[in-house]
């Protein structure tokens, strides 16, 4: 062991020295056996190549050398000490955790997601914003969240990720619409009738369009939102093209119904998503691990 190599453990022993001149005393105060703090002090005396101490009947003194050492080890530590009241200050903001999500992933998952945080993540404290797949990058590229949940087809450059959960996209009518129970929906007509489709941004345009470019295009009545969407179906505007997690409810009593379209591919990857630039905080790592084991289990 060179001088270089020395940590903590020896320079508290040397200030424990300097203060209780004995080595019994100093080995107590660092927790040590004194036969242990007698060998690490002979240790460091061999890497420095000189004495630090000497053994008196009144107990062990530091040399002169060894004063200058044990002052200088007092500086190292008091630097040491700052560090882990810095450490602690920052740990404390891991309390502190900014989430964005889109809209399914926000409305539908996220729920049981934040309370099992409460209960298994004590003193992290969750804001949640919720936007479309473009915001979500957006908050996260402009550092206004630290982890963001998407829904789009693909990932932004500039961003990490992690796939957490799987969906599929459906398309809804009204009960009593032809499509409710015509068998199954070729893909031309859906793409070519008049839609209701979420607003340009949001993950499940991007799916739809990217689903439907292949069939020719119609008309797009365009809302902001899932509730709205389903909302706009049932009143008759026209089929819809929406996440299952948003309307299973609405299709299991009958107030919707779901047109079969066995010809789309309509699934897809819900992602959590992170800038590349910096590591991820800790509170986002503890509530991303939450996050995936929860929708690893529906």
């Amino acid at each position: 062991m060179g001088v270089r190599d020395w940590d903590l453990r020896q320079f508290r022993l040397l200030d424990a020295l300097a203060r209780r001149g004995s080595i019994g005393a100093a080995a107590r105060e660092t927790g040590m056996a004194q036969p242990n703090a007698s060998k690490l002090l002979e240790q460091m005396e061999r890497s420095a190549g000189f004495a630090l101490a000497r053994r008196t009947p009144r107990g062990t003194e530091l040399t002169d050398r060894g004063r200058v050492i044990a002052g200088l080890a007092a500086d190292v530590l008091e630097a040491a000490d700052s560090v882990a009241r810095a450490v602690d200050a920052l740990e404390g903001e891991r309390g502190a955790l900014h989430v964005c999500a889109s809209m399914t992933v926000a409305e539908h998952l996220m729920p049981q997601w934040l309370a099992a945080a409460q209960q298994r993540l004590p003193g992290v404290t969750v804001t949640l914003d919720v936007g479309n797949t473009d915001e979500v990058f957006e908050r996260l590229r402009t550092g206004v969240a630290d982890l963001g949940f998407v829904e789009g087809p693909t990932v932004q450059t500039g961003f990490r990720y992690l796939d957490v959960a799987r969906d599929e996209l459906v398309v809804i009518v009204r009960p009593g619409h032809p499509w409710a129970d015509d068998g199954d929906i070729p893909p031309e007509a859906i793409a070519t009738a008049g839609l209701v489709v979420r607003e340009p941004g949001s993950g499940t345009r991007q799916t739809t369009d990217l689903a439907l470019a292949p069939y020719g295009e119609g008309v797009r009545f365009e809302v902001g939102s899932n509730a709205a969407l389903a909302a706009s179906v049932a009143a008759g505007l026209g089929p819809g093209v929406v996440s299952r997690l948003a309307v299973q409810l609405a299709l299991r009593s009958g107030r919707l119904a779901e047109a079969r379209t066995p010809s789309l591919r309509l699934g897809r990857v819900l992602r959590a998503v992170w800038s590349a630039a910096s590591p991820l905080p800790r509170s986002a790592q503890d509530f991303l691990g939450l996050a995936a084991n929860a929708a690893s289990r529906t």
